[in-house]
């Protein structure tokens, strides 16, 4: 056995050492004369065993264990010495991680080889009942079917995280699943095999997870999932969607596919319950609610975010529709010259005619359609609209002589497909549209990933005659390097700028420098979210050249735009033909 021995008196040393090798046992002893360099050795190296002095010149015994302790992750057998007798003194050293103590005087080869051996001995019988606590304590709080955690194991883990939310504010819901029709499963099927599908479900879901969240099996076919956050209130929502959609995938369990869904309920804490009890019935009352509106769907326990969340789905299953119903509608604001008012052009914005709701505006639907992965299609869509219309207006015009450019905004959908020079061809040819008509509105935020490819691509279609113009200039990067990388012949100034202009000077030089640099750059400079004279007055004197907004009119359908900006430009014999 490999024995430190820390002791700071030489001749205690000697005479310790003199009676180990007196033993039939073989030790290999390695000195200390101090607290200090013992720690080191104890550190540096595993020992067997340790006999350590109670009485040190740096530390007392006690301390010493102390350290120990929390230093050795292994269990190492510690003997203590003293030249004094004292039973308090014994009992302490013992419950601080001593395996036995011995008095000095009393040391010969006999008592001292059975202590050690004694020692180890019980050491090994306490690391072995540590064990087999801690697998009692697994067996206690672990599913054996799945290895989850079990309904025990969860509550103790969503206790603790009520504790720590309580002091953080963090965000925590608790998310319960039971799948559908289960029962079928297994009378069908066998228990063998729906043993089997738990199993899967359990990896599968275990797959979508953070380390953060906690999986657990509740007993039969529930699950229990608790999500924290510190900053998304809403990121339970996706987790839930994430979950359900776990189900769209078959389940394979030999020679039997199995489709199966899942019911889902969510309860907020401190929305919905308050304690753990509470939470955990909140969710419950949310699962079932989501089993009688027809299973294989998500239900939340708290009414405000289970309004919200119910109109996003309502919006989301609907959206996937209105294109086929043909429910989009293109609207137009007139864009103006701004010294003479005239009409120069118009921005093509997208309504929803929802058959139930009514007109839905762009900010309520467009989020959720890159979500989905529908923004190019209704990017296109309103591509073709637009240019359709605008060459309906134009040839209206021709004998007139007037000409205007139709705005187009492009999605980052229909950027990085690398079809956009296809589809805007398509969209030109389709329509007879001038391609010196067409204007398309881009965002830098679609432009960061690959510019230079995007570049290439903007290029070949600037070089047909369609202008770029960039739109919410003076928000996000505003980067010189983009104005000089891409063919951009139009800037069009955010209206947060416009409204604020005259709130401090600061606001009014930062507009004034951002219409002299497009002057400067030789591009136009449009206006958006002008709403009064003063305002359009101000642009003006500045070298703006186009303005938008409600002061000269709000986006108006196609037949009211027609009416109101393109017939009075006719004489009566021009509107009759």
């Amino acid at each position: 056995m490999d024995l430190l021995l820390i002791d700071d008196d030489e001749v205690d040393r000697t005479a310790i050492i003199r009676a180990l090798r007196q033993s039939k046992l073989t030790f290999n002893v390695v000195e200390a004369n101090c607290a200090f360099d013992g720690l080191n050795l104890a550190l540096e190296r595993h020992f067997d065993g340790i006999l350590l002095d109670y009485l040190l010149p740096d530390a007392n015994g006690l301390e010493v264990l102390i350290k120990l302790n929390a230093m050795t992750q292994d269990q190492t057998v510690v003997v203590m010495l003293s030249r004094y007798e004292d039973e308090k003194l014994a009992q302490r050293c013992i419950e601080l991680g001593a395996q036995d103590f011995l008095l000095k005087d009393e040391v010969n080869s006999r008592i001292l080889t059975r202590a050690i051996r004694y020692a180890k001995q019980r050491s090994s019988m306490a690391l072995a009942l540590r064990n087999s606590h801690q697998k009692l304590k697994e067996l206690a709080e672990h599913d054996s079917l799945t290895k989850l955690v079990n309904r025990y194991g969860f509550e103790l883990c969503l206790n603790r995280a009520i504790a720590r939310v309580k002091r953080s504010n963090d965000f925590l819901a608790v998310i319960l699943l039971d799948l559908d029709d289960f029962k079928a499963i297994n009378d069908t099927l066998g228990h063998q095999v729906g043993d089997t599908l738990l199993v899967q479900v359990a990896s599968r879901l275990n797959d979508l997870l953070r380390d953060g969240d906690v999986l657990a099996r509740l007993g039969g076919d529930e699950f229990v999932v608790l999500v924290t956050d510190d900053e998304h209130q809403y990121f339970p929502m996706i987790v839930a969607n994430r979950l359900l959609k776990a189900f769209e995938e078959i389940f394979c369990l030999g020679d039997n596919d199995v489709f199966i869904g899942a019911s889902i309920g969510v309860a907020f804490y401190n929305e919905a319950a308050s304690n753990s009890e509470e939470l955990m019935k909140s969710a419950d009352i949310a699962m079932y609610r989501a089993k009688k509106m027809g299973r294989n769907q998500i239900q939340f326990y708290s009414e405000a975010l289970d309004k919200e969340v119910r109109y996003r789905n309502h919006i989301e299953s609907s959206l996937r529709m209105a294109l086929k119903r043909n429910e989009f509608k293109v609207f137009y604001q007139v864009q103006v010259n701004a010294k003479t008012h005239q009409l120069v052009g118009m921005e093509a914005l997208i309504r929803w005619q929802h058959p139930t709701d009514g007109i839905i505006g762009p900010d309520q639907f467009l989020p959720i359609a890159v979500e989905i992965g529908l923004m190019a299609e209704i990017g296109d869509w309103v591509l073709e609209q637009a240019c359709a219309q605008a060459q309906r207006w134009l040839t209206q015009l021709l004998p007139t002589g007037l000409t205007f450019t139709i705005a187009v905004n492009l999605s980052a959908s229909q950027i990085d497909n690398g079809r956009l020079f296809d589809k805007i061809v398509h969209a030109l040819q389709l329509t007879g549209l001038p391609p010196s008509a067409l204007e398309l509105e881009i965002t830098e935020n679609c432009l960061i990933e690959d510019p230079h490819e995007h570049a290439k691509e903007l290029d070949k279609i600037a070089q047909l005659g369609v202008r770029f113009a960039l739109d919410d200039f003076g928000t996000g990067f505003s980067s010189l390097e983009h104005i000089k990388l891409f063919p951009i012949s139009v800037l069009k100034i955010d209206k947060s700028f416009i409204a604020s202009y005259d709130k401090d000077e600061k606001d009014t030089r930062l507009l004034t420098a951002l219409f002299n640099f497009a002057h400067g750059f030789n591009v136009i400079s449009v206006a958006e979210g002008v709403e009064t004279m003063q305002q359009a007055e101000f642009c003006t004197s500045r070298h703006c050249t186009v303005l938008q907004g409600y002061l000269f009119s709000p986006p108006l359908d196609a037949m009211t735009f027609e009416a109101k900006y393109i017939l009075p430009l006719l004489t009566p014999t021009q509107v009759r033909m």
